[in-house]
């Protein structure tokens, strides 16, 4: 479970605390669809905010981190354009966040965009498949106070 949120102003300070620690110096770069990652340095971090609060995640291996803070929103709309077996999983708003969070962490794991990934990913029956593919990805979900979180880690 994650045990800790920041508010959103506080999650940059935080991942400067914790690089400075482990690195002393480093230097944040950014790849062409913007994911950021370390000069140089094999850690790979991932930040996400939603509303007011904010997460980081930092590790060894490729990691995204999505969360998203339970509001009312019609993800109906959203979720027309998941597929069939996906759409028969997801009955209620919570269901809906819990299918987003997984596909946002991987989507940032690999470092693709929304517009390129969001519809050729699906989640069902407790499997993630890329453009029809399982992917080799280990993903530790939940939700804590509405709020609804995912962390992706590539195996690889």
């Amino acid at each position: 479970m994650l045990e800790y949120y920041f508010t959103d102003g506080e999650v940059y300070a935080a991942l400067d605390t914790i690089l400075k620690q482990r690195l002393g110096s480093y230097k944040i770069l950014r790849t062409q669809n913007g994911k950021p990652y370390l000069e140089g340095d094999p850690l790979f971090f991932s930040v996400s905010h939603s509303s007011n609060k904010g997460a980081v995640v930092i590790s060894d291996k490729p990691v995204g981190i999505d969360i998203e803070y339970k509001k009312d929103r019609n993800y109906r709309v959203i979720a027309k354009r998941f597929s069939e077996l996906e759409r028969s999983e997801i009955n209620c708003l919570d269901d809906f966040l819990k299918h987003w969070v997984i596909r946002e962490s991987y989507i940032k794991m690999k470092g693709f965009t929304l517009a390129d990934k969001l519809f050729k990913c699906e989640y069902s029956d407790g499997v993630f498949y890329d453009c029809g593919k399982a992917v080799d990805c280990e993903f530790l979900s939940g939700e804590h106070d509405g709020l609804f979180w995912c962390i992706c880690i590539d195996n690889k």
